[in-house]
């Protein structure tokens, strides 16, 4: 080929405005090519560099597939959910409207009966007053 012709392809290519049957043409110039410019020995390197990069194989390594967390992690997040949902209110129910009405009859049998027992405590606490009165006179006569 003519060095005029592959020197407008390098310019065209640079600018971005090459076909792909032009870039195969320069491909070809520079992997064939031995002697080259000094200006283009870094296109050959350029164009040369694909069939090279399809030679290179890597080692593959089995890759285990294991979860990246442990078990006790998911046992912590799960009593964490839990303690969460128990502290914020989620479990709890309302109560049903017998379960109400049983309750408020439990409080006044309750009342009822506080007012039965202080009012024993109260007729006890009249008959022993007497005693205070003895209990004075006791004092005075020992003093």
């Amino acid at each position: 080929m003519e060095f005029k012709t592959i020197e407008k392809l390098v310019a065209k290519y640079l600018e971005g405005e090459t076909s792909l049957e032009e870039e195969a043409v320069l491909k070809a110039y520079f992997t064939k090519e031995q002697e080259l410019p000094a200006e283009w020995v870094p296109f050959r390197q350029f164009f040369t560099y694909c069939d090279e990069a399809r030679k290179e194989t890597f080692p593959q390594k089995s890759i285990k597939a294991t979860p990246s967390f442990k078990p006790w992690m998911l046992v912590a997040a799960s009593i964490a959910l839990v303690l969460t949902l128990q502290l914020s209110g989620v479990f709890e129910t309302q109560p049903s409207p017998f379960e109400v009405q049983q309750a408020e009859m439990a409080f006044q049998q309750f009342q009822l009966q506080m007012k039965t027992v202080s009012s024993h405590l109260n007729k006890g606490a009249e008959k022993v007053a007497y005693l205070d009165y003895w209990n004075d006179t006791t004092q005075k006569l020992l003093k």
